[in-house]
Parts: structure tokens; sequence; C-alpha cells
């Protein structure tokens, strides 16, 4: 038993690092998961939001249901087509009254629970502060939009595989051992059966 422990203890331990980490990494996403803290504010409407210095996104947010029934597949989404024409948005930094300057950008999306959220613009923080968030419809709107700022989903996304990739290299030392002690003792039992 001591043998069979000591040939296969690093391969264990290599492989409990990883499922440790993957663990860890998956936990730390979801409670630091950009869209959790999301800003969300109703148009028309204007309101003071504290942001942190770095890549912004303005989503667009709609009801989204989805009834899977197996082969059938039922989506029932509510919601305006080019929003971006139908609203005004204006974000402006409250200590100097200088604007960000938004870029039109639909590359991301997200869907939480029912509620999907379509990227519209994205935008750079330089420093940290308050900001005034002003969206105004330009035509009679029927009802309220919705409207989330999200922090940089992508720079978390890429801390979860960065934390990764710290973990599978930590534990490749310890599954090339266990590698090594096993092809040894694979040999010995060879040897012996001779």
């Amino acid at each position: 038993m001591k043998r069979l422990l000591s040939q296969y203890l690093f391969l264990i331990l290599g492989g409990a690092i990883i499922l440790l980490g993957m663990v860890f990494a998956g936990i730390n996403f979801l409670n630091h998961n950009p869209v959790n803290d999301r800003v969300m504010i109703s148009a028309p409407g204007t309101m003071e939001v504290f942001l942190k210095a770095g890549q912004h996104h303005l989503f667009y947010e709609f009801d989204s249901k989805q009834l899977n029934l197996g082969v059938l597949q039922l989506k029932k989404e509510e919601k305006f087509n080019n929003v971006s024409s139908l609203v005004a948005v204006k974000i402006v930094n409250v200590s100097d009254n200088k604007e960000i300057v938004l870029a039109k950008d639909s590359s991301m999306n997200f869907t939480f629970n029912d509620t999907r959220g379509e990227s519209l613009y994205s935008f750079e923080i330089v420093e940290e502060g308050d900001y005034r968030v002003a969206i105004s419809p330009t035509i009679e709107l029927p009802k309220a939009i919705t409207f989330s700022i999200v922090g940089d989903l992508t720079n978390s996304l890429l801390g979860v595989f960065k934390h990764a990739g710290i973990v599978v290299s930590m534990s490749i030392p310890f599954l090339l051992i266990g590698w090594y002690m096993y092809a040894g003792e694979a040999r010995r039992k060879k040897l012996l059966t001779r």
C-alpha cells in the first residue's frame, strides 16, 4: 500500500492542484463578475454613478424568455430594434463636466436569468469617480427602456484564463514527477515478471 501511495502521490497531488485551482477560479469569477455589479439606468432618466477606471460598456437590456421542450425551442424577446438611434446617451464627469467619448460597440452581449443585454457603446474611464449618465429618447417611446453600465467583461474572463494557466503550470512539476515515478515502478514490475 505504501509503495502504491508513493507511486501515485504526485499524480494525485498535481490533479488536486488543478481541480482546486479551477474551482477557486470559477468561484472568484462568479463573486467578481462585472454583470453582477452592473449599474442599471431607466430611460428616460439621469443618474449619478461611481465608475472605476478602465473600460466599460453600455448595454441595452430587455426580457428574453426561452422555453426548451427538447426538440422544440421557443424564444420570446421584448425589445426595440436599433435602440442606439432611439436614444441619446451622454456621460459626464461630475467634478469637471468633461464629457466621455462613446464608441459604438455591439461586440458583446450577456444573458442573466430572463434578461438579455446587448452592448451599444464602449467607453474608457481614465479617472475613477462620480459620473452623470443621461439617457433621453429621441422619439416618444411606448415604455421605459432599461440600460446598464458594465465593467470590462473581457479582462474579467481573461483573468480567469490567466488564473487557470498559473494553476496548470504549478501542477506540471508534480505531474512530471508522478509520471516519472509511475513509469519507474512499471519498469520495475516488468523486470520482476521476466
